[in-house]
């Protein structure tokens, strides 16, 4: 499916259970994003979303995205987290946390190394900010 045009509403029922901040992954590609709380959700998101995204939360939890087809094949502009059936682990977050520190010129990703949720999202608002 085609990435969703910045024209689209995001709404989601689960935004309550979602526990910020967040990365936004793309299953195949190295590029994360990093969402500090709903509101940058709701800014920064727009035009990145596609059936294969995934957003890890700060409590762990992997969450998929449903995207509901409408009239003539455009896609739903309210967008449903799910909980995902099979939810990533942290060294797989880590893992795609070291590519994207790659594409953004940091060497030596390898060395980068997390115990927890928090030390991976505190890596990755690190690596937004510099």
């Amino acid at each position: 499916m085609d990435k969703m045009k910045d024209t689209t509403q995001l709404t989601s029922t689960i935004h309550s259970k979602i526990h910020w901040p967040a990365i936004l992954i793309h299953t195949g590609h190295d590029d994360l994003i990093y969402l500090a709380n709903e509101q940058d959700w709701e800014t920064e998101a727009q035009g990145h979303i596609d059936a294969m995204s995934q957003l890890f939360d700060s409590s762990g939890i992997t969450y998929r995205l449903e995207l509901e087809d409408i009239d003539n094949g455009k896609l739903n502009p309210h967008l449903n987290w799910l909980t995902a059936t099979e939810p990533l682990e942290l060294k797989q977050v880590l893992s795609s946390v070291r590519h994207h520190a790659s594409t953004l010129g940091h060497c030596c990703t390898a060395k980068l190394g997390a115990n927890t949720v928090k030390q991976v999202l505190d890596m990755m608002k690190y690596l937004e900010e510099s």
